[in-house]
């Protein structure tokens, strides 16, 4: 009996393509990610609709206003306000990189 060795199935995804169906684009969206942080454009196809991949930027966090932004009298007005300018501030989240 004779075994024939068969060549690994190559991957049916095209690096070269810059428009992409829905399920293809969940297989391999690292690579997609890639190509688009590149600067090269990616579609992303459902039905008939067209979807834009591209890198979006960076967050930048709202700064800690300065003691006496709010022209506050008391201190306790001040402590106040100091809590709602730290609950004020957006934070990126952790995940992103």
């Amino acid at each position: 009996m004779k075994t024939t060795i068969r060549p690994p199935k190559k991957s049916q995804f095209d690096v070269g393509l810059h428009v992409f169906p829905l399920s293809t684009a969940k297989t391999y969206l690292g690579r997609l990610m890639e190509k688009a942080e590149k600067g090269e454009q990616v579609y992303i196809t459902k039905g008939q609709r067209r979807f834009v991949l591209s890198p979006a930027p960076e967050i930048e966090p709202i700064p800690i206003r300065p003691p006496g932004y709010f022209n506050c009298q008391t201190k306790a007005e001040i402590e106040e306000e100091n809590e709602l300018a730290k609950a004020s501030v957006i934070r990126p989240p952790d995940d992103l990189e």
